[in-house]
């Protein structure tokens, strides 16, 4: 037996995702079939917004949400949310949960109605920037 710090190839990642794969199948876990959804917001052909996430079984892990500076708190941001929300519902989701930073962003989604299930407290070197992950039940 041998330890290396080297990186992993291609093929013996997949063989390693693979067993992953074998093991949720012996729990009994359905193969997941993850897809992306998103919305992009545009003014004037300029991309000022974006919004996207991805289905993990029946939660939908919301991956970005953007707003270009000039215009943020104008409401794009709640209305890109919420749009992405009832995607997430429509196609059978029942829950989205995200992991954010800063000092605004988590009082943006607690007005959005989420709830926090996990901090990680000063993530980085700027006292008081955590990062929190976020839930809210779509049913």
């Amino acid at each position: 037996m041998n330890i290396t710090d080297r990186d992993i190839t291609p093929a013996e990642l997949e063989r390693i995702y693979d067993d992953f794969r074998q093991i949720e199948m012996a729990d009994g876990v359905p193969q997941r079939k993850t897809e992306r959804f998103q919305f992009v917001l545009e003014d004037s052909g300029a991309v000022i917004g974006y919004v996207s996430g991805i289905t993990e079984h029946k939660w939908f892990y919301l991956t970005d949400l953007w707003i270009a500076e000039p215009h943020r708190r104008h409401g794009l941001g709640t209305k890109l949310l919420t749009m992405l929300e009832q995607k997430a519902a429509d196609i059978g989701m029942e829950h989205i949960y995200l992991w954010t930073a800063g000092f605004t962003n988590p009082l943006f989604y607690e007005k959005n109605g989420y709830t926090r299930f996990a901090l990680l407290e000063n993530k980085c070197e700027v006292e008081g920037y955590h990062q929190i992950g976020y839930r809210k039940d779509l049913t």
